[in-house]
């Protein structure tokens, strides 16, 4: 790093890639009974083999994919922890739209992480809650793993976290309903270290529950389509007509951002135009213009809480 690129990091921390970047690939943070943790994108013959031993459940080995800042001298780093999307069936943490952004948040000197977190479950609405309560038990898991990885310099003050679909659920409920001063549903928290989760940045998530929003001071970014189909923009059931068999109606992220503004959350709503689930990746898994737009509004976003 040269002097002027430092002389830029002092002025705006966080905010310009100015250092390589370093990544501990697969690394073990839970062991957790279930049907799978990762699943390609897109393959539907591979998709329809799980469906075949979604019956199945057996001991998993949860991993993660660790991105870091080389040569940084900050004593204390941001986190920021990312979910893939699938409908909490399929995914990977190595995705190229979690992937690109992790790297790119570590040039910044974030520890960037993308978890792979337990997938699958029977077409019916309790499966599906239980789906979404494993993956949320996971993502608590991997925040502690990295919070006592001392090795990483994580700022406990200082935790982001991040996710598209489901991974925005889970983002969602890791910010507010984990840890707000109201009890939790089933799933209990596994820490014993004093944290902070300053911002979530939902990327066409949902809630069940727009109470939820009200359980803690968390800022909230989002972006969603105003005519996606998969997940509702309002107010409805995800996943279209399946929906209706598999989940309750849930609240998207317009009505997250009118209820946050309502009581005096921090939030900002990106609506998008076009008529697509995905924005950031198109059917190639390419990465869209949208990525580079929710890129840097996370930034922006993100350092504007650092405070």
């Amino acid at each position: 790093m040269n002097l002027l690129s430092l002389a830029v990091s002092l002025m705006l921390p966080f905010t310009d890639p100015i250092y390589e970047v370093a990544v501990e690939q697969d690394v073990p943070y839970a062991t957790a009974m279930g049907y799978w943790s990762h699943a390609p994108v897109g393959d539907k013959k591979a998709t329809g083999k799980l469906l075949l031993h979604s019956g199945t459940p057996k001991l998993l080995t949860l991993e993660m994919d660790i991105y870091t800042p080389e040569g940084d001298s900050t004593e204390k780093r941001p986190l920021l922890l990312m979910m893939h999307g699938g409908s909490f069936f399929i995914g990977h943490k190595k995705e190229p739209g979690q992937a690109g952004w992790c790297r790119y948040f570590a040039s910044l000197g974030y520890v960037a992480v993308s978890i792979d977190y337990r997938l699958g479950y029977h077409a019916r609405k309790s499966e599906f809650r239980e789906a979404e309560n494993r993956a949320l038990e996971d993502a608590d898991a991997a925040l502690d793993f990295l919070l006592r990885r001392e090795d990483l310099r994580i700022d406990p003050d200082r935790i982001f976290v991040a996710g598209t679909s489901a991974g925005a659920i889970t983002a969602l409920n890791l910010a507010f309903r984990l840890y707000g001063d109201k009890p939790m549903d089933e799933v209990k928290p596994l820490r014993d270290k004093d944290f902070r989760i300053r911002a979530v940045a939902n990327l066409w998530g949902a809630v069940h529950d727009i109470s939820v929003v009200e359980n803690a001071s968390v800022a909230i970014l989002s972006f969603q389509s105003e005519k996606d189909p998969m997940v509702p923009y309002d107010y409805g059931y995800p996943m279209g007509t399946a929906g209706r068999l598999l989940s309750d109606p849930m609240y998207g992220t317009h009505a997250i951002y009118e209820k946050a503004v309502s009581i005096g959350l921090r939030a900002e709503h990106h609506p998008c135009p076009e008529a697509r689930h995905r924005l950031h990746l198109d059917d190639q898994m390419k990465e869209t213009p949208r990525f580079y737009e929710i890129r840097d509004a996370m930034v922006k976003f993100f350092a504007e809480e650092m405070e």
